[in-house]
């Protein structure tokens, strides 16, 4: 089975087309059985079929079907399935309308893939080539030809065709319209679930997402699972920048250093905007000192990046507090004491990492 989704639905459609040859065994074999088709037809559509069908099953097992226009190559199959009936109807003698049914069916699967237009070309080709074979029948049953039956036959079946061709594109157009919807539905939901879990200006986590993955890490760590840290960000006179350069500006230096921390990260840690010019950065199964580590490589990295707008040389600065978590210690304690850290660094100059004081486990 092919790795692609749509060359594996390509090719189920396929298989349920071969299932429809499978079927047609039936009929051809009551009529061997009856004697009204001679056994050379039936030998000769097996071949055909298998032929046919292995070619189909080449192309798709190879993904050659992919250089066509419609690489589901659903007009060709119809076209294969088409002929083979029309041959073999042309000696099936009163048991014909057997075959004709089957003419129905192949309409049908023409719905997952073409429309309306092209399904009603297809069953004008196929009444127009069942005319066609008319006078090879009469020829070949000589007196038993029953030309009143043969045009019952023949009408009926030019009036039910169109039709169905008509209800199988109505479908099959719904059926697109559906998919369309159903993907534009997807397309709302990915938005929606960014907007609630992502800051809007800076494309980061947002606060309550964060939280509530903090809460679940906590969980998972009281009932045995290694430790992790948080790290509070907040960058350094920053009100200065929305004061001397304006709002804009300040939003352009709160999304640049969101782009200059993210690229850092695993793609387990979480890294959220926490408010204003604060950001924190969970960091799952992460030591004190693992957590120290990433932290520099934040501050080299801050050091020397560039903010559209500002001059060469200007840089943003941030203070951080870092905290680890200790058993049965509460979110916002957690955070309480790296937010304390914080504070510190910003009392001792600024610019620069302090750790928070170690918690006393509480006892249950």
């Amino acid at each position: 089975m092919p790795q692609d989704a749509q060359q594996q639905l390509r090719v189920r459609r396929f298989m349920m087309s071969l299932a429809m040859y499978v079927l047609a065994v039936v009929p051809q074999g009551v009529s061997l059985y009856a004697g009204v088709s001679p056994s050379w037809v039936m030998l000769a559509w097996v071949a055909m079929a298998v032929v046919t069908n292995l070619g189909f099953y080449l192309l798709f097992r190879y993904n050659l079907n992919l250089r066509f226009k419609d690489p589901s190559l659903t007009i060709a199959q119809m076209l294969a399935a088409i002929a083979m009936v029309l041959f073999t109807q042309v000696y099936a003698g009163q048991g014909r309308g057997a075959y004709l049914v089957v003419l129905l069916i192949i309409m049908v699967f023409g719905t997952f893939k073409l429309h309306t237009r092209q399904l009603l070309a297809l069953s004008v080709l196929t009444i127009g080539a069942y005319a066609a074979t008319l006078p090879l029948i009469r020829w070949l049953e000589g007196e038993r030809f029953n030309l009143a039956v043969e045009m019952i036959l023949w009408c009926s079946f030019s009036a039910f065709l169109p039709f169905i061709s008509v209800l199988g594109g109505n479908i099959s157009d719904l059926r697109k319209k559906l998919m369309a919807s159903n993907a534009q539905l997807q397309e709302v939901l990915q938005q929606v679930t960014e907007l609630a879990t992502h800051d809007e200006l800076t494309g980061a986590y947002n606060r309550r997402y964060l939280l509530e993955m903090l809460g679940h890490e906590k969980n998972r760590t009281d009932r045995g699972g290694g430790g992790f840290c948080v790290c509070l960000f907040d960058l350094d006179h920053f009100k200065r920048v929305n004061d001397s350069f304006g709002h804009p500006a300040g939003d352009t230096v709160l999304k640049t250093f969101a782009a200059t921390v993210e690229p850092l990260l695993r793609s387990t840690d979480f890294f959220a905007r926490y408010g204003g010019e604060e950001f924190l950065l969970f960091l799952p199964q992460t030591s004190l000192e693992m957590a120290q580590h990433c932290i520099v490589r934040i501050q080299d990295a801050l050091a020397a990046t560039h903010f559209e707008g500002f001059a060469a040389d200007y840089r943003i600065t941030a203070s951080i507090g870092v905290a680890q978590y200790y058993l049965q210690e509460s979110v916002p304690m957690l955070i309480e004491r790296a937010d304390k850290a914080l504070y510190r660094a910003k009392q001792n100059g600024r610019n620069r990492m302090e750790l928070a004081a170690f918690a006393r486990p509480q006892t249950v």
